[in-house]
């Protein structure tokens, strides 16, 4: 009998997509995917979801999932093997910790490269995935209205004229980094695949590598990434997939971890009490994209920092959220571990973020949750 599969909504150049897309490769899970035109928005996705958002997933039995963070739990309980969390406390940590910043963090280069440099691609990309057989005129114009919902998402995101010079320092950085580990690593943490190779892929695959501008820059400037990013497109069954069989993480990738890290955890530490704030003030119900806005540094330690403004993000915290439930959730032997190395890559603030208002997810939106 033929395994069952599941149905991946996604697009190529979606940043969530490129995520789930790769959990399902790497376990080696059954799926078609299909495309996210306009009739899947208006057939399955908004009357499944309530508003058009990819990737969603439909389980066989004809379950709804949505939202990589939460699929990719689901898929790891449902199908434990290969595992893609690793089972060591360390390793498992340092996976959600990369989670987090490829998620969330690693926005800013990826949104700031595709809006600032790839507007004209990222439009015609939009309209031709909305209606595939429309005219390229046709699909200029509506992509162009698609478009208009997303080119501001980098100044939500603090990419301004002020810090985009920091923006493109920072990536360059980074993807120095990224490269001279994927030069001595298969994967992230170097044996086998996990949640950090798929969250990775999200930003370094479906923007930074597709998109000309910057594809171009990682082509010429990393080609271990590369390399990288083709092993976790194959589906060629078991690919690349070997054990965790330590419970440590490279050095190399602790540098990438640490480079994001300097910036990104002082920033949610900055937003968070903020965000405490507006939400006692708040019934349970439903939370908007953007708080309020606050002002924070990037590029911390190095010649090209520069101070911006930013929206708070109530979703960045919850993924922090996240993170700080599995350090408590550690025995007291293992919490020493992940806070030794947490110092290590500069996340400590990470795990003294206090949420006396909680959040959580409940039909598929981010709200308060229930005292």
């Amino acid at each position: 009998m033929p395994a069952e599969r599941y149905t991946l909504y996604g697009v190529e150049g979606s940043y969530y997509a490129a995520k789930t897309r790769s959990q399902l490769l790497r376990k080696g899970i059954p799926f078609d995917e299909l495309p996210c035109d306009r009739a899947a928005f208006a057939e399955v996705i908004v009357p499944r979801v309530g508003y058009p958002v990819v990737p969603v997933v439909i389980t066989p039995a004809g379950e709804t999932l949505q939202d990589t963070a939460e699929i990719f739990t689901a898929l790891e309980a449902r199908h434990p093997e290969p595992a893609l969390m690793p089972p060591g406390p360390l390793r498992a940590f340092a996976a959600s910790v990369m989670e987090l910043l490829a998620d969330e963090w690693l926005k800013l280069p990826a949104l700031h490269y595709r809006w600032h440099y790839d507007a004209d691609f990222a439009i015609q990309m939009m309209g031709y995935n909305n209606d595939p057989h429309a005219s390229a005129a046709e699909q200029r114009r509506v992509g162009a209205k698609i478009a208009a919902g997303f080119s501001s998402w980098p100044e939500h995101l603090g990419v301004t004229a002020a810090t985009r010079a920091a923006v493109e320092a920072s990536w360059l950085d980074c993807l120095a980094l990224l490269d001279t580990h994927f030069a001595a690593h298969d994967f992230a943490f170097g044996d086998a695949p996990c949640l950090a190779d798929c969250a990775m892929m999200g930003p370094l695959y479906a923007h930074l590598y597709r998109d000309p501008y910057s594809g171009a820059i990682v082509r010429e400037r990393a080609p271990a990434v590369c390399a990288w990013i083709a092993r976790m497109r194959t589906d060629e069954p078991g690919a690349g997939q070997g054990a965790h069989v330590a419970d440590d993480v490279p050095d190399t990738i602790r540098a990438v971890l640490r480079h994001l890290a300097r910036d990104c955890a002082p920033t949610l530490a900055d937003a968070n009490p903020l965000l405490q704030a507006w939400l006692g003030n708040r019934p349970d119900r439903e939370i908007p994209r953007y708080v309020g806005k606050h002002r924070f540094t990037l590029g911390r330690g190095h010649p090209y920092a520069a101070e911006g403004l930013r929206s708070i993000h109530p979703f960045e915290l919850w993924k922090a959220q996240r993170v700080r439930d599995r350090f408590a959730a550690a025995t007291a032997v293992e919490r020493e571990r992940l806070r030794q190395f947490c110092d290590d890559i500069d996340c400590a603030a990470l795990l003294d973020l206090t949420f006396v208002h909680r959040l959580e997810r409940r039909g598929f939106r981010l709200v308060r949750a229930a005292a």
